[in-house]
């Protein structure tokens, strides 16, 4: 197969990459005459008798460049170093600023559930001085403004996730509602601290707020629940307590 049947099987790409470029023909034009040059040279050497000053040429020659070679080697492993120095060093720091870090979180955290404590204390006295209040205005017969501070306790300790003094401020508002004429009001809270109360395991108050219940319901006509709200209060309470005593004469009357 001639050259030119030979070329016309190689793809297109593939020849147009094989063909000569007239930058690779000058280099190689380059190659050649360096070639030539370095060819006369030594020729001449030779001639001349110079055999050993060729030989001490070209040791000098590979000295010159196996000391090129291991510097480089040198520079190299050198910023190697530095680059694994500098990467120690900053992990390190890292490392050293990663329990400062978490030991601030820490104190942050702290301070937070102090004043989160400190604000369930302050919310919790203000709900105590709140339900006192109501306490001497329904005494004072200011049911209605005992009604809203009840009602203001009320939201200050279910904020405050207190399910003990919520039950007793819902009996607290049910006693204010009560007075106010409200019964169906007043009956519900009662209903909702005794739910709490029995749930908290709270038994000797949940039979004081079911006597008040039972005393509602009495109030209002309803005798079969006045009774029934009574004797379970009578289970709940202290037989030794004034409010064992009071239901005991309460259900007295009633039969």
């Amino acid at each position: 197969m001639d050259a030119s049947a030979l070329k016309e099987t190689i793809p297109e790409n593939a020849r147009a990459a094989l063909e000569p470029t007239p930058k690779g023909a000058r280099m190689r034009r380059r190659a050649v005459a360096v070639g030539g040059f370095s060819l006369l040279v030594l020729g001449f050497f030779v001639a001349i008798g110079a055999g050993r000053l060729i030989l001490l040429l070209l040791a000098l020659a590979a000295a010159a460049g196996l000391a090129f070679v291991v510097g480089r080697s040198l520079r190299s492993r050198k910023g190697t170093v530095r680059h694994a120095a500098s990467a120690m060093q900053s992990a390190a720091g890292t490392a050293a600023r990663r329990p400062v870090s978490n030991m601030r979180t820490r104190k942050t955290e702290r301070r937070e559930r102090a004043r989160e404590r400190s604000r369930e204390r302050d919310r919790g006295k203000e709900a105590g001085r709140l339900n006192a209040r109501g306490v001497e205005l329904r005494r004072e017969g200011k049911a209605d403004a005992a009604v809203e501070a009840h009602t203001a306790a009320l939201e200050l300790v279910q904020a405050a996730g207190d399910p003990s003094t919520e039950a007793l401020t819902l009996n607290n508002l049910g006693l204010a509602l009560a007075h106010t004429g409200d019964e169906s009001a007043a009956i519900e809270h009662f209903d909702a601290s005794v739910a709490i109360l029995r749930e908290i395991e709270d038994t000797h108050h949940e039979g004081q707020v079911l006597a008040n219940l039972g005393f509602l319901h009495g109030k209002g006509g309803r005798h079969e629940q006045a009774v029934y709200c009574l004797e379970a209060a009578l289970d709940k309470l202290e037989p030794d307590s004034r409010a064992f005593r009071h239901v005991q004469e309460q259900l007295r009357r009633a039969s």
